[in-house]
């Protein structure tokens, strides 16, 4: 994808979200958010570049069964959700079922307690991205948490299929009527997804957290900000239930150089879906978000991560094993690529150490399926699932990564960032901003000849400089910050 139609695609996708007979179930298609250039978010719109016909009536038996089976298992009935009311309402995910143990959530860490701190009560819901949905977890208390319904009551299952076949007949008429090959393309890759599982499941997300904040009657509702479908769909149902409570997104993970959905509301007619506020990671990707024009409205707080590593006295770099930290994103895929390219540098160069780092959220039992390779590593490669990332930090001399912000803490810990560049993609280097410290590489051979080039050209003062940036990137945690954010609640609705 070129830069161009990179550039063009978001803008069909965002009018066809801004179209004058927009709907609930058009905000809820995929496609319609165009994120980001990482390989993950751009993979769905290659069909808009191949010009394959997409939708019509071939797909209308396999939508057929998706609704009937989703409308037996609404049939079958759900438990009623119960919750106490709450000041304010956290809506994460549960990736991994290890999220249900743990005292401190994956995204917003004790936020919780901060804001019991300051008199606040506050309910953590997570929304399930697991194959099942776990049974009922409810957790009361200061700390209270429940896993939203993977399921609806029947009439309102019935009710999100028919809006979905509503949308995509919209939005065929819509491609018929297009002035353009491209806007016909996005308009039937939005039809095909509206009567998709995927739609469909936003929907259900949607109507259980609006009956939850109708029993709730939050102040305050507060999600990740990434620009996902999932994120205006929580922030219009915590509006559609009555209330109209402050809405908050927080910008948890890196922006990227060309990120369209972060940057920009929805602004779609009727569709009220847009945050009030963004909590920010750092003066860095604060000032990003607040040079858009179109994000003017919106009030921005710093806030920090939870996830920041706290850096002991580590030696200096050169004083470290020759070894290089991989470091992959949540992406299955990503995590294949960058450790497949580590192990055949691995097998070439014996004296150069790997650690094999993957993403928390990743399933490292999924992970050696994919990559068999995994299962008889050479004898300089290790892997690290459990250990922290401070304790890697400590024993790497570089870091190879792609669109990872533990690169950052990397950076900081004054290790030497290599990009792991792949001919015909757009580059997604969460870094690009460390114009001289930061190499690019696309090959083994070259990964090889960059690390011994280093080692004998060793340049301090450029690894200072973009450890300082690092810093600025990604912020400890403000405490204040959730004062500010609690003042800024209405008197009428204030915590």
């Amino acid at each position: 994808m070129t830069e161009e139609e990179y550039a063009s695609i978001a803008a069909a996708c965002d009018r066809r979200l801004r179209a004058a007979d927009t709907s609930l179930a058009r905000l809820a298609i995929p496609a319609l958010h165009f994120l980001n250039e990482h390989p993950s978010s751009l993979a769905q719109y290659r069909c808009v570049l191949s010009g394959r016909p997409l939708g019509g009536l071939a797909e209308a038996p396999g939508t057929l069964v998706r609704a009937a089976r989703a409308l037996a298992r609404a049939a079958a009935g759900r438990p009623p959700l119960r919750a106490a009311p709450a000041d304010v309402v956290i809506v994460s995910h549960l990736l991994r079922p290890e999220q249900l143990q743990q005292d401190q959530d994956f995204y917003f860490g004790a936020l919780q307690d901060r804001l019991q701190d300051q008199g606040a009560t506050s309910l953590l819901v997570l929304i399930s991205h697991l194959p099942d949905t776990p049974q009922l977890q409810e957790r009361r208390g200061a700390n209270a948490r429940v896993v939203l319904p993977g399921t609806v009551a029947l009439a309102t299952e019935a009710r999100i299929w028919r809006e979905g076949a509503r949308a995509w007949r919209a939005l065929s008429r819509e491609a018929a009527a297009a002035g353009s090959a491209l806007d016909t393309a996005v308009a039937r890759l939005a039809g095909r997804q509206a009567v998709s599982s995927a739609a469909a499941a936003n929907l259900r997300m949607h109507a259980a957290l609006a009956d939850l904040c109708r029993a709730v009657a939050p102040k305050m509702v507060i999600t990740t900000y990434e620009g996902t479908v999932a994120e205006r769909l929580i922030w219009h149902a915590a509006r559609d239930s009555g209330r109209r409570p402050l809405c908050v997104g927080y910008q948890h993970a890196m922006i990227l150089r060309r990120a369209h959905a972060i940057r920009r509301p929805v602004a779609a007619p009727g569709l009220d879906c847009d945050p009030d506020v963004i909590l920010t990671l750092g003066p860095i990707p604060q000032a990003m978000l607040a040079s858009s024009p179109e994000l003017r409205a919106v009030r921005f707080i710093q806030y920090g991560s939870h996830r920041r590593a706290t850096l002991p006295a580590l030696p200096a770099p050169h004083g470290r094993p020759r070894s290089c930290l991989v470091l992959p994103d949540a992406s299955h895929p990503e995590c294949v690529t960058l450790f497949d390219f580590a192990l055949r540098c691995a097998r070439r160069c014996p004296d150069l150490g790997f650690i094999l780092r993957p993403h928390p959220m990743v399933d490292t039992g999924s992970l050696r399926r994919r990559l068999p390779a995994l299962a008889s590593l050479p004898g300089n490669v290790v892997l690290s699932a459990d250990r922290p990332l401070e304790q890697d930090l400590a024993q790497a001399r570089y870091c190879l990564y792609r669109g990872s912000s533990a690169a950052l803490h990397a950076v900081r810990a004054g290790i030497r960032p290599y990009y792991l560049a792949r001919t015909g993609e757009l580059p997604f280097d969460c870094l690009h901003a460390l114009h001289d410290w930061r190499e690019c590489v696309t090959a083994p051979e070259e990964f090889i000849d960059r690390i011994d080039y280093a080692d004998a050209h060793q340049d301090c003062a450029a690894g200072t400089r973009a450890a300082e940036l690092c810093e600025r990137h990604v912020a400890p945690l403000r405490p204040e910050a959730v004062q500010e954010l609690l003042a800024l609640v209405p008197s009428g609705h204030g915590a």
